[in-house]
């Protein structure tokens, strides 16, 4: 059989991928602990293997001689960890796509992230770290603000949210004596609210390869959910804003990243600046919009590093993003967002999940949509 993907989680960030390969001829099996996903009802969908411990899988498929020079795509900050820091031992058998934990551990982190911006002189918003809640209580803040995590999932998992609002001291100091209940104190980021709602979102998304750019795209993340400090795109739209890309390349050319990432960045009216957030080093969600901007990051980086050919693409067309169930729903709620929509033509837009091609997906979400109301 041709060397395929080994995909780990099938929510539609999964999803898309299966299908983009799927679609190239290049067989994908799934492994997700969840057995309610979308990706395993896809037809491009060979085998869904249900698993919470996916290392002790792979070394089943090992000991099977199974699934041999295969690619491995992880599409969580979690799985990117894992397979990281296990990377040379699973190359020995497959090919995984992260890279070494000594430069991912530097987007994994925020705390690592900012310093080298900072370094590199790129605009971030107003941030501290505070040591404890005594150096906290003694620093000058501008309310509100947030409390954030230096790495996302175990805070998440708690507490269902991104961030804690902090209104005033008071309500500051209660959130620190929380989130240090979860997470160590040395992974707390005290950071300002960069005034403006998902209008202001910006991502810079590449395959990057240690110094340059394979292939590249820059959107505008018009549409979220939730609205403030979203965790879900709903709307995404190309955009031509060279100072993102070359921020962007300019910090993932100073630690010699290679994969796929995206870089986020939010517009500061105050200033207008565009300020750095973080750095994903992984697939994001709606990174499906390269199938109408033609750029075929997924495809690229295979290529690379499974048959060490080179696709480069350096332009990207006008193109849209739209998860329709959930974009509808946040259309109806929001009223900021139905003044400002628009109504790109249906042969720029790629759907999250809807596909002609493709159908029994899309008749799951909504099977699948008071579950994920829940869960997610």
């Amino acid at each position: 059989m041709k060397k395929g993907v080994i995909l780990l989680g099938g929510h539609i960030q999964g999803l898309n991928i299966v299908r983009i390969y799927g679609k190239k001829g290049i067989p994908v099996i799934l492994i997700d602990r969840d057995e309610f996903n979308l990706a395993k009802h896809s037809k491009y969908c060979k085998k869904f293997y249900k698993s919470s411990d996916f290392l002790q899988l792979f070394l089943d498929f090992e000991l099977q001689d199974r699934y041999r020079g295969w690619f491995i795509i992880p599409t969580s900050d979690l799985q990117v960890k894992i397979l990281s820091q296990n990377r040379e031992r699973l190359n020995s058998h497959f090919i995984v796509s992260t890279d070494k934990w000594s430069v991912v551990e530097k987007c994994y982190n925020k705390i690592e992230t900012y310093k080298i911006a900072k370094r590199l002189s790129i605009p971030i918003p107003w941030t501290l770290f505070p040591k404890d809640k005594e150096e906290l209580s003694n620093s000058t803040i501008e309310y509100p603000c947030i409390i954030k995590p230096a790495v996302m999932h175990i805070f998440y998992s708690k507490f269902k949210k991104k961030v804690f609002v902090c209104r005033d001291r008071d309500e500051l100091l209660a959130n620190y004596s929380l989130a240090t209940q979860v997470i160590p104190k040395s992974e707390i980021i005290v950071q300002e609210i960069i005034e403006g709602d998902s209008h202001n979102q910006y991502s810079a998304c590449f395959y990057y390869n240690r110094d340059r750019s394979y292939i590249h795209i820059v959107a505008r993340r018009k549409r979220q959910h939730p609205v403030d400090f979203g965790n879900a795109t709903t709307f995404a739209q190309t955009v031509q804003i060279p100072e993102l890309k070359d921020d962007a390349e300019k910090i993932l050319k100073e630690i010699e990243y290679s994969g796929l990432c995206e870089v986020e960045f939010k517009y500061d009216a105050k200033d207008n600046r565009y300020k750095l957030l973080e750095i994903n080093p992984r697939t994001w969600k709606w990174h499906s919009i390269s199938q109408k901007a033609q750029t075929p990051f997924l495809i690229s980086i295979y290529e690379k590093m499974v048959n060490s050919r080179d696709i480069i693409v350096d332009s990207y067309k006008e193109s849209y993003f739209k998860h329709l169930l959930l974009d509808t729903i946040m259309l109806i709620l929001n009223r900021k967002y139905r003044e400002t929509s628009t109504t790109p033509t249906k042969d720029m837009t790629q759907y999250a999940v809807w596909d002609r091609e493709d159908i029994t997906p899309a008749i799951w979400e909504l099977i699948y949509f008071p579950y994920n109301l829940i869960k997610r």
